[in-house]
């Protein structure tokens, strides 16, 4: 039997199991649902007649919560396409030194810059990138995860007078260890039965001119905050009603390789600890590659979004 009387309880918002209120970080959530929801540490949970003797979470799940483990369970690529990209992978692969975009100050012809916009917090590990004002609800993480942790994101800038200041890559560094090779991020819906030419990739569509990288408990959480918010307000728009407006105070407080509607944003989700970097995609709409940098261990050491490929599109400029 599990001694209640000198532990106080509440009742969890999402999935409405009692709860012991000291294990939980959150005061109207269970540990469970704050862990799934937003990404704090879990409760060891250890079930006696029916509930946690740690936390007292009594296994329920809401509507929502099993929707997420279900469409988990969907977005888990077959065993077919998993050995499909085994063969293919390597041909996938970058060839270009993605790390020379933060190390050297030219690249081919052009002289680059890195700006620091701060640091990302993933607390799975499982991560994604898209148009945050497309597809920011729905879009599946990649297969490649890395260390739960809070990672510095750093952002190559193309400075030019006659083109604009361009984001040519965006770095999520994991560690300080330099790059061997690139591999394509992937996240097992991409169609593989096709002949790939040697500069094919498979990438991120972006129609809004932004892209973003994050991990799934910040998608999560965005969902929630956008679906209150939408409740309040059923017109809103997550660009107009959201981003015009912090990015665009963004751009006020720091203006360098930044246009006065504003080219990023480090925003954090009102009431949690994720946070969603947003940034400017290179020349704007288009068709993107994200790629896991591994060091000489196997471990990843980074995730670059390329935009641009420097020396191709500035061939010709001195």
């Amino acid at each position: 039997m599990i001694p209640v009387a000198k532990k106080e309880l509440a009742v969890c918002d999402e999935c409405g199991s009692l709860f012991f209120k000291g294990p939980s970080q959150m005061m109207g959530l269970c540990p469970e649902c704050a862990h799934i929801l937003y990404g704090y540490p879990n409760c060891p949970h250890h079930f006696q007649n029916g509930r946690c003797v740690n936390c007292y979470w009594d296994g329920s799940k809401s509507g929502y919560i099993k929707e997420l483990n279900q469409q988990e369970e969907a977005d888990m690529p077959t065993t077919e396409w998993l050995n499909k990209y085994e063969s293919t992978k390597d041909k996938l692969a970058c060839k270009a030194d993605l790390e020379a975009h933060f190390t050297e100050k030219l690249i081919g012809n052009m002289a680059v810059d890195v700006l620091d916009i701060g640091p990302v917090h993933f607390p799975t590990g499982q991560i994604f990138a898209c148009d945050p004002l497309v597809e920011l609800e729905d879009t599946p993480p990649f297969i490649q995860t890395i260390p739960a942790g809070t990672y510095p994101v750093k952002i190559c800038v193309v400075p030019s007078e006659q083109y604009g200041d361009r984001y040519a890559c965006v770095k999520g560094e994991v560690s300080q260890e330099k790059p061997v090779r690139y591999e394509l991020g992937m996240t097992g819906k991409e169609d593989l039965e096709e002949e790939l030419g040697e500069d094919d990739y498979f990438g991120f569509g972006v129609d809004a001119g932004m892209g973003c990288i994050a991990d799934i408990q910040t998608q999560a959480a965005f969902k929630r905050y956008w679906a209150k918010r939408l409740e309040e307000d059923p017109d809103i728009d997550p660009y107009n009603d959201l981003f015009c407006d912090l990015m665009e105070e963004n751009a006020k407080a720091h203006p360098k390789y930044q246009e006065s509607h504003g080219d990023w944003l480090n925003w954090t989700i009102p009431g949690t600890d994720c946070n969603l970097p947003v940034f400017s995609s290179g020349w704007g709409d288009g068709y993107y590659p994200v790629y896991f940098g591994y060091g000489a261990k196997g471990e990843i050491c980074a995730v670059y979004v390329r935009f641009i490929d420097i020396e191709a599109c500035y061939k010709e400029q001195a």
